[in-house]
Formats: C-alpha cells, structure tokens, sequence
C-alpha cells in the first residue's frame, strides 16, 4: 500500500516541476520583450524635438568687455520663396570691439594750426580766430574776411609761400549758406559769396540733404596738385587721406573710400620714404585695411547692414586684416609714445583675434 502510494505522487510533482519551468519561461520572455519596447521608445523619443517653450535660448555672439552696452543683433528676417538671403552665409558671426572714440589725429591737427599761425598770424591777427571752431550756420563776416584776405595775399606772394597761406585760407575757410533762408538779404549774400569765390575759381556746392551750399575745400586739392614737392602739400595730403580722398558733404565718390585711401597712401608711402607724416599716413592705411575686414562680416541687423554689402568685401578680407595688422605693428614702430601709436595698440589685440572693428572709417553714408 506504501509503494502504491509513492508510485503515484512520484509523477505529480515532475509535472508540477514542469510547470514552473514553464511559466518561469514565460515570464522571462514577457519581461524582456516590455524592457526592448522601453529601450525602443525611449530611443526615438530622442529624435522627437522639444516643444517650443523647452528649447534652448539661441546665445549672443559674444562682444568685447569694452563696449558700454551690447548691440542687440536681430534675428534674420523669413524672406519670401525665391527672395535672396539677408545675410551671406559665409559671413560668420564673430565679436565686434567697440572703439569708444577717435581723437588720434587730434595732435595732428593741433600742431597743423600751430606752424599755420607761426607763420602767418603776425600778418594776419585774425587768423587765429578764424581756425577756431566757428558756431553753427555760416561763417560770419570776420570769417569771410579772413579767407579772402589770404587768398588775395597768395595771389601776389612768391610761390614758395603760396601752399601755406592758401592752407590756412582753406582752414578757416568754413564757408556756405542756407539756400532756403527767407530772411532779408540772405539769398543776396549768398550770392555775393559765390561771386567772390568764382574770382579765385572758387565754389560752393549743394547739399541736397542739408538744404545748403557749402565749400568743398577744393584749396587743398590745389595745394597737393601744384605744391606737390612741399611741406605743406604733405599736410594738405593728410587732410584729403583722412577726409576719404573725399572733401564732398555728400559721398560724391561713392560710399566706399578704402579702396581710394589704401591706393593713395601706401603710393605716399612708397615715393616719400623720408616723410615726416610717414606714421599718420601710415596708420590711415591701416584703418583702411582693417575698414574692408570689418565691413565683409557685417551681420544681419548690425549697425550698418542698411547700408552695407558684406559681399562686395569678401574677396581678400582676410588678406585685409593681414595687412591692417602689419600696418598697425609698422605704426608702434614708426610713432612710440604718441596718440598714434596708443589707437594702434588699442585694436591690434581684437584684430589679431579676427574681431570686428564697429568704427568703420572710410565707408561714406549720404542719409
């Protein structure tokens, strides 16, 4: 009876071992297939992007610490199919160094008004105070006095004295008139000055955004055209170079002078190796190369992207900065110690690290 009865119970519990292998089994499969399907959703749940309110703020460029308040630069416009890009898409954005001002030639022409007066203010005792600032509006008549005076003199001087006296006519000569001015009188006067100048093959011209006429110092083209070999014409050249070889109020040779200036002066710099004005002119064809780079990486919604093309700038950009560096380095060397050399110092180390100078001399904007 006890053999009969372990008989029996013996395959009741290899069947019941069988089972709990079974279901062991089972659940195995069921949980390996629930952690592929997690795996699976979470793997292409990367690939879905955030709701707009979780992505991350796009950053700024980054601007150099001396800026006093950050440019806010916006965001390209959507333009229409077909419509050309804002912005090229091979101008990078990068920093731009802010210059917060620009006096360097200030000693220049503190010192220009000093051999102006030592050699003439004996003669001429109103001189001095027709080389100060004048007020706003026309030149008064002590002005006008003065500018005619010494255009009279020039006339009757010998020609090695000539350059300087038609120098300092052109320095005080901050002359023109409001063509739009009802007062009585006014449009005479302003006549009668236009007379005057046409005597000395003077002129004034218009300024169509003013609403005035004006004198284009035409006295310093003359200076530099027939006094080439002079002293004061070198002074004259200073002027024109730093004016954009350009003495209009009104961009009349285009907006872009760099091209003009850097032809100019390093052809001064090739023939007059003995100048005395070898480090401003120096360092007026340095800004000018540093100009062209700065103004091929002008970015959407900068200061001068109304105005400006980075494109027309792009070729030789970088041979520019090269060369405005070079400049810059020659300028230490040629001026230590002077305002010159300071505004060289100042934006070599951003011009080195191909940021953008936001001064942007020699590019003219008639607006």
């Amino acid at each position: 009876m006890i053999q009969e009865l372990h008989t029996t119970e013996q395959p009741s519990v290899k069947n019941d071992w069988k089972m709990r292998l079974v279901f062991s089994a089972i659940g195995f499969l069921v949980a390996a297939v629930g952690a592929g399907g997690w795996f699976y959703y979470y793997s292409r749940l990367q690939d879905v992007p955030p709701p707009p309110s979780l992505r991350p703020v796009q950053a700024y460029r980054p601007f150099a610490k001396i800026m006093a308040a950050p440019r806010t630069v916006a965001a390209p416009s959507t333009n229409t199919p077909g419509a050309p890009s804002s912005t090229p898409s091979n101008v990078p954005e990068r920093p731009i160094f802010h210059i917060l001002e620009r006096r360097h030639l200030y000693n220049f022409r503190e010192d220009l008004k000093k051999k102006v007066l030592d050699e003439l203010a004996p003669r001429f005792p109103e001189l001095q105070a027709a080389l100060e600032e004048p007020d706003e509006g026309a030149s008064p008549p002590p002005y006008q006095r003065v500018f005619f005076e010494l255009l009279e003199a020039a006339k009757k001087a010998p020609a090695e004295r000539r350059p300087a006296i038609l120098l300092a006519a052109d320095q005080a000569g901050r002359l023109g008139c409001d063509r739009d001015d009802k007062r009585e009188g006014a449009r005479a006067d302003c006549a009668r000055l236009q007379k005057d100048l046409a005597r000395y093959d003077l002129k004034l011209d218009n300024d169509e955004l003013g609403a005035g006429l004006y004198y284009p110092h035409d006295l310093l083209w003359r200076i530099w055209r027939e006094y080439p070999e002079t002293v004061w014409a070198e002074r004259a050249f200073v002027l024109l170079l730093d004016s954009g070889w350009d003495t209009s109020a009104t961009c009349a040779k285009g907006s872009d002078q760099t091209k003009e200036v850097i032809g100019q002066g390093e052809s001064f710099l090739q023939n007059r190796p003995n100048s005395t004005y070898r480090g401003v002119v120096t360092l007026l064809v340095a800004e000018a190369y540093a100009s062209r780079w700065s103004l091929s990486n002008e970015p959407a919604g900068g200061e001068m992207f109304d105005y400006v093309n980075p494109k027309d700038f792009q070729e030789g950009a970088e041979e520019a900065r090269v060369k405005a560096i070079s400049y810059f380095e020659e300028v230490v060397r040629l001026a230590p110690e002077t305002s010159l050399s300071r505004f060289a110092l100042e934006v070599l180390p951003p011009l080195r690290e191909k940021q953008i100078l936001d001064n942007y001399r020699f590019y003219c904007v008639y607006d």
